[in-house]
């Protein structure tokens, strides 16, 4: 029965044309806005039974639409919440005809301020679509899109099975994957994007598509590292690994005394020589109560293994005289999310905050560069005390040998080899800080990237703010972004995908 599509069918879209926009950091961008009127309910025919079409004056609408990130926000006049492939392509087509912009959601976690030209349009919601299904001999699985990373861990860990995903539970994991993906398996196994074998893709003329080394491989170059400029994954063909069975996880807090000495030790582990695969560092300003002056250093170090493994990298952090340090030994791989989570942020998966991130990739700690940026992280967080529980600067010195590996120009991920992975990770509630933060943050951001060498930004554009230039994002050598182009101009010649870190605006949304 489709009675709720129809009745629910009958509001139109009563919104303006393409406009001009002036956000709050003073990027300007354009705005697509759908345009009027238009009749859901003939796309509502068309849907699978399992699928359903939520405007604003259903009361789920507002849950529906709550995103990680309320700044610089897409706004939509419908949510199609898919329940097959077929649906997304038919919606895609229904707008297309419709001139509409549409936007595929799923954890909803991405917080680019290009997203915010997105105004009425259709967010097409993938999140029901959470299909996993592993192939006899254990070593690859067929994912749909809406699955989260915490979603396909539990599945895969009772089952001795693990696979490279990103680093938060909540979070959708297709997002991740088509900008690179960084996480704790990378050093091991290479980055998420390392990881597909075939993906299905819809197109943004509707048709639905395979790209893989043999079909289409242009594009299946392009997904790996540029993907949301090029279609919407609906389905992929994953790598899947033995499970690594005891897991070690240590945090260790240091006061803002020692963070010279800190990184001194931080940089020693930086060469691949000195960084196992098995071993994950990540480190962080953020305020805690051992010292309500200043921010603080915390280090999380986990080893894939026993504690005995841990202990020789642990010892050279320890002998610094650390404030506080906990140990979990012989835990399972979904406890080393949960730790982390729970340990540090309890909001990290809450959404309706306003978030705000600035990020950097650099080749080694500048200890001169990092006193500046803690300087004004403190001050920062004294000055808008709404962030002082929510907000953290990390730096992610991943290991890098299973990134390396991998040719770097086999896809379109523009900056493997640079170890650390730099930025804040503002939260807060107050819209009125955000100028503010947006100021500090670009502040924090060029004194990394000064102090860090040739002073070129180089950003992961999972985590770009969006006012970063093409070759920031998807590379400095100028074939890169010559060639995304060119594939841009072949697989969506209109820039019907141009809100996401867009490579070229084309003539309509």
């Amino acid at each position: 029965m489709k009675v709720f599509h129809i009745i629910a069918a009958l509001l139109v879209a009563s919104v303006s044309a393409l406009t001009i926009h002036q956000v709050d950091d003073g990027v300007s961008s354009l705005v697509y806005r759908a345009p009027n009127p238009v009749n859901y309910s003939l796309l509502a025919a068309q849907l699978s039974p399992g699928a359903s079409i939520v405007f604003p004056d259903n009361p789920q609408f507002d849950l529906l639409q709550q995103r990680w990130q309320e700044y610089s926000r897409p706004t939509y006049s419908a949510i199609v919440q898919a329940a097959t492939e077929d649906d997304v392509r038919k919606t895609v087509l229904f707008a297309n005809k419709h001139s509409l912009p549409f936007l595929a959601v799923a954890g909803a976690h991405g917080f680019l301020t290009t997203l915010g030209r997105m105004q009425g349009g259709i967010a097409i919601s993938l999140a029901n679509m959470k299909g996993i299904s592993l192939n006899k001999e254990g070593d690859c699985a067929e994912l749909q899109p809406g699955l989260t990373n915490g979603e396909l861990i539990r599945y895969l860990w009772p089952r001795g099975k693990q696979a490279v995903t990103g680093n938060c539970l909540c979070t959708g994991i297709m997002g991740i994957m088509l900008g690179g993906g960084h996480g704790f398996l990378q050093g091991i196994h290479g980055l998420l994007v390392d990881q597909i074998l075939e993906a299905s893709v819809v197109l943004a003329n509707g048709k639905l598509v395979v790209a893989s080394p043999t079909s289409n491989p242009d594009l299946f170059w392009a997904l790996r590292g540029a993907g949301h400029n090029f279609g919407i994954v609906t389905r992929v063909k994953y790598k899947i690994y033995n499970a690594i069975p005891k897991w070690t996880f240590s945090t260790i807090i240091f006061t803002q005394d020692k963070l010279e000495k800190v990184f001194e030790v931080a940089n020693a582990l930086l060469p691949e020589a000195d960084h196992p695969a098995e071993l994950i560092l990540m480190y962080q300003f953020v305020r805690l109560p051992i010292d309500p002056k200043s921010a603080s250093i915390m280090i999380y170090l986990i080893w894939a293994g026993d504690s005995a493994g841990l202990d020789k990298y642990a010892a050279r952090f320890r002998a610094l005289g650390p404030a506080q340090e906990t140990l979990q030994t012989d835990i399972s791989y979904p406890d080393v999310f949960k730790g982390r989570e729970d340990e540090t942020n309890p909001g990290t998966c809450a959404k309706g905050w306003y978030r705000l991130l600035f990020n950097n990739y650099l080749k080694r700690f500048n200890p001169e560069a990092l006193r500046k940026v803690h300087t004004i992280f403190t001050k920062a967080t004294d000055e808008y005390p709404d962030t002082q529980t929510r907000s953290i600067y990390v730096f992610e010195p991943y290991s890098q040998q299973g990134v390396t590996a991998v040719p770097f120009e086999s896809t379109a991920v523009p900056f493997r080899g640079y170890p650390v992975l730099a930025s804040p990770v503002w939260g807060y509630t107050n819209a009125s800080y955000t100028n503010g933060l947006v100021a500090a943050s670009r502040e924090m951001r060029k004194i990394l990237t000064d102090g860090d060498g040739d002073g070129k930004l180089r950003s992961y554009v999972n985590y770009a703010f969006g006012d970063e230039a093409l070759s920031e994002n998807y590379g400095h050598e100028p074939w890169r972004v010559k060639k995304l182009k060119a594939l841009k101009k072949k697989y969506d010649p209109e820039g019907r995908f141009s809100f996401y870190a867009p490579i070229d605006v084309g003539r309509r949304p």
